[in-house]
């Protein structure tokens, strides 16, 4: 995080990513933290022991992976036999090929941002940029809930290049991710576990609602951030939201259950055609 002006150095303001967010941060950051930071707290991503008391299949079946923490390897390609993956999902930072240029920001993004599995399949997510995580939303850390009933607060920790974190979905359903360190630039993604009728999508699909007791944000919408930036800073007045937000994301008509479902996978360029102002970009 940014100090604020009168503590800034002079190679912070000579980045230009920094001069695109050149406002009063603090009374912003502070409110989104509350959701945001939560998911990145001592959490260690653990695996059962190798030991089993039950059959091969039993052990196979449920892949010694931990619901609420994953499995978490600092060598993407030091995976156990055991935990290899069904899904293989990436997380990028997509800078823009001329930093000076104010109209493009970059993108954190998953790819792909929507994929179909079966219950019980294990997806393997590999930074190929640093520090990002995947996290549910969920009331356990502040969210919305949008995941499955019964589903715990999943997250990995803080993940660096060459590592990987791998996740088993055990429940059918629909489960919206983000990246805590990022999701406020609107790196968010879904995935559709089991082939769902339009009986079982639930209502958080395309409502994105949070609430004041418990107090509980939804993704972040374009709206809700320009709010924030111009009521916490006079000298914001009119200022505009350059970067992309999580419910853009998970608002686009390629991540609608039903086309993952048709599709098996979202990649993210899709997901960006879908949101007109950055339609261009894929062009």
């Amino acid at each position: 995080m940014m100090a604020p002006d009168e503590e800034r150095t002079e190679e912070s303001l000579d980045n230009p990513l920094n001069k695109r967010f050149d406002f009063e941060r603090r009374p912003l950051l502070k409110l989104l933290s509350a959701g945001t930071m939560l998911s990145l707290g001592t959490n260690t991503a653990i695996a059962s022991g190798d030991e089993s008391n039950g059959s091969d299949d039993e052990a196979t079946s449920s892949r010694r992976i931990d619901p609420q923490y994953g499995f978490a390897t600092p060598d993407a390609t030091a995976v156990p036999e055991n935990l290899e993956p069904d899904h293989v999902v990436e997380l990028h930072t997509d800078e823009p090929d001329d930093p000076n240029d104010p109209d493009r920001t970059p993108f954190f993004h998953f790819d792909p941002s929507g994929i179909h599995v079966n219950a019980g399949d294990v997806v393997q997510f590999t930074p190929e940029s640093p520090d990002h995580t995947i996290t549910a939303y969920h009331p356990g850390v502040g969210f919305q809930q949008r995941v499955p009933d019964g589903v715990p607060p999943f997250s990995s920790p803080v993940l660096s290049i060459d590592s990987a974190w791998l996740y088993e979905f055990t429940e059918a359903g629909v489960y919206d991710l983000y990246c805590g360190p990022h999701h406020v630039l609107g790196m968010s993604m879904r995935i559709i576990v089991g082939d769902l009728t339009e009986e079982d999508i639930p209502d958080y699909e395309d409502t994105f609602e949070g609430s004041q007791d418990p107090p509980l944000l939804a993704p972040f919408s374009r709206e809700f951030l320009e709010h924030e930036l111009n009521e916490t800073n006079d000298a914001n007045e009119g200022c505009e939201w350059s970067w992309l937000t999580p419910q853009e994301i998970l608002d686009a008509d390629v991540l609608d259950p039903e086309t993952i479902q048709d599709r098996g996978t979202v990649p993210f360029r899709d997901v960006l055609a879908d949101i007109d102002r950055f339609a261009d970009e894929t062009a």
